[in-house]
């Protein structure tokens, strides 16, 4: 049972990066529509329109659990302890997926109706540390 536990656990772990990195649009930031862009800056620019609003919701519903792992990779490496990165980093990735997932299931409901290039949670898709 332990066994499985843990091979359960680390594909979700490899799922979930797999997702992060599949997620990123290489020709949106070639194209200076940089959506990881934070709101006053002047690169800011998100697609407008009701599929892309849909898109966007479609992503952040299907994808918002990812915020876990990756928040629990990103405190680990800040405080350089695993046991506070996965304590505090899965509470806060825990938090942030639910924003996310919540957030993305309204957009994906409400896509026809407009403030399509105001996305409710930024960045659009949770990005990887650099």
């Amino acid at each position: 049972m332990k066994k499985f536990i843990s091979v359960f656990f680390m594909l979700i772990f490899a799922a979930s990066f797999a997702g992060v990195a599949l997620a990123s649009d290489p020709a949106t930031k070639a194209a200076g529509t940089d959506i990881s862009a934070k709101p006053g800056d002047k690169q800011a620019g998100h697609k407008a329109g009701p599929m892309d609003k849909a898109q966007r919701g479609f992503n952040n519903a299907a994808f918002g659990w990812t915020e876990i792992p990756k928040k629990i990779v990103d405190k680990t490496k800040e405080t350089r302890n695993p046991f506070a990165g996965l304590l505090i980093g899965g509470w806060q990735g825990s938090c942030k997926a639910f924003a996310r997932t919540a957030s993305g299931a309204s957009e994906l409901v409400t896509f026809p109706i407009g403030r399509y290039d105001k996305p409710h949670i930024l960045p659009d898709m949770p990005a990887a540390e650099k």
